[in-house]
């Protein structure tokens, strides 16, 4: 049992390390291939460093944009260290350094002109980054620690929390360049924001029920699950034999490890499921599915 759990945690460190390197990958072709060439600003701390390095080249400073990542990460990184601990501050640090280093590795280059098929194209790409970061169980660094502390605690969506503190960014956007730009950057962060909560699949509740005949195996498995659950007596209609019913409210993301447990106990078990929102109670989040 202990090389089990030894070898999933393993596994898991490579899949959460895959994502990272990924998501930095991911987000310098988004910058260094299309947002920056359509003049379009990304999500959160990237969006933010794009723009000031921006409006720092109309005075004539020449700033980097991986020093700007980095001054902008520090104090929000200490902030997530308190908040979540230091395996969310392992990833999350990987994630923002592999895009430093890709940044610097990726030259800008112009693949397409025209300025909505680069916008469509690297916000895409950059959502998509983000989503399966989250899914993992850390983030990608900057305001996505602040999103991420207040979906745990408050059941907001990521995308509609990114809207929010990306406003900020649009606002001194319009104000210092064009009304053009402002547009196109906003188009690529509702698409960004698009992508995160549909990739992020942890942020979504469904309920469960478990129709069985062999409850009392499966309850006492489901003790040692994070999310509580409710055992109710019923009787088949046509049978007229009794049946358990298992009622379970969890997140989206761990639906996979609940099918294969009641499967795994009793194969003849029925399940069911339905899209939910947690609205009250003591429901407690998790990250990692």
């Amino acid at each position: 049992m202990f090389k089990f759990f030894s070898f999933f945690s393993q596994k898991q460190q490579i899949r959460n390390s895959f994502f990272a390197l990924l998501y930095g990958f991911l987000s310098a072709i988004a910058i260094n291939l299309f947002l920056n060439n359509a003049q379009s600003y990304s999500v959160g701390v990237t969006g933010i460093a794009q723009l000031l390095q921006a409006v720092l080249a109309t005075l004539g400073i020449d700033l980097s944009m991986s020093i700007l990542l980095i001054f902008f990460n520090v104090p929000l990184f200490l902030f997530a260290w308190r908040a979540f601990g230091i395996k969310y501050i392992v990833y999350s640090l990987l994630a923002v350094g592999s895009n430093i280093v890709f940044l610097r590795l990726i030259p800008e280059a112009v693949i397409v002109k025209d300025q909505l098929t680069n916008t469509l194209v690297g916000s895409a790409l950059v959502g998509l980054g983000i989503g399966l970061c989250f899914n993992s169980g850390f983030s990608t660094g900057g305001t996505d620690i602040i999103v991420n502390y207040i979906q745990l605690h408050y059941h907001k969506k990521v995308g509609f929390l990114n809207n929010l503190l990306n406003s900020g960014t649009l606002i001194i956007t319009a104000l210092f360049f064009d009304l053009g730009r402002t547009v196109y950057s906003l188009l690529g962060m509702l698409i960004t924001s698009y992508l995160m909560d549909s990739v992020f699949v942890l942020q979504k509740d469904v309920n469960i029920l478990v129709f069985t005949k062999n409850s009392a195996p499966i309850a006492d498995a489901l003790k040692k699950f994070v999310h509580g659950a409710t055992l109710v007596k019923g009787t088949g209609i046509y049978t007229g034999e009794n049946t358990d019913i298992i009622i379970i409210v969890a997140q989206k993301g761990q639906l996979n490890y609940l099918k294969q447990l009641v499967q795994a106990i009793d194969p003849n078990a029925f399940l069911s499921t339905q899209a939910t929102d947690a609205e009250l109670g003591n429901y407690r989040r998790v990250f990692e599915n």
